[in-house]
């Protein structure tokens, strides 16, 4: 995956001192990715479940097993999802790691709710560890158009913990290039 792009600058930090200041805020927040999309795109998000399936731990990257604290032996879950518009249209794509024993309420794959307003919602006390962003390709996995990148461990206060790599779409999180 392309990390980053011509003329844009990142900090230690990883701010894109080009990228517009809607797009940066979201890099950089450390709160719901799903509240400030909401509040970015003025509407209200669904989550589709595209597969959900159990893993053997060591096909993880390394960075993502120790983040979750998961052993080499570990069956965690890896689910590929979207949050959509209600018209449908996809406003980022996502990959989400996690124990499916310490979070079985993330595994209702029916469940339209977005993570950020479901944990909202259970009152559980998150924080959020930025592992990286940057800009990528849309849509993920294509040499497409240039979009932006999150990827971060949500720490739960019941001790859980779930890896999210977002791709958003540059037709609603703009990028220089698109």
């Amino acid at each position: 995956m392309e990390n980053s792009a011509p003329g844009i600058h990142r900090t230690s930090r990883g701010t894109f001192m080009e990228l517009p200041p809607q797009t940066r805020m979201l890099l950089e927040s450390e709160g719901s990715t799903t509240i400030l999309l909401e509040s970015l795109i003025a509407c209200r998000l669904t989550v589709r479940v595209d597969s959900q399936l159990p893993v053997d731990a060591g096909s993880l990257d390394r960075r993502i097993r120790d983040e979750l604290g998961l052993s080499p032996h570990a069956k965690p879950v890896l689910r590929s999802s979207a949050l959509l518009t209600p018209a449908g249209e996809v406003v980022s794509s996502n990959r989400v790691v996690f124990d499916g024993a310490a979070v079985p309420w993330l595994a209702d794959t029916q469940d339209s709710t977005p993570l950020g307003r479901e944990l909202r919602a259970r009152n559980s006390m998150q924080h959020r560890v930025i592992l990286d962003n940057g800009l990528a390709s849309w849509p993920p996995g294509g040499a497409g158009t240039p979009c932006a990148f999150k990827e971060y461990i949500i720490n739960c206060s019941d001790g859980s913990r779930i890896h999210l790599h977002e791709t958003f779409s540059p037709y609603f999180v703009p990028v220089p290039g698109r």
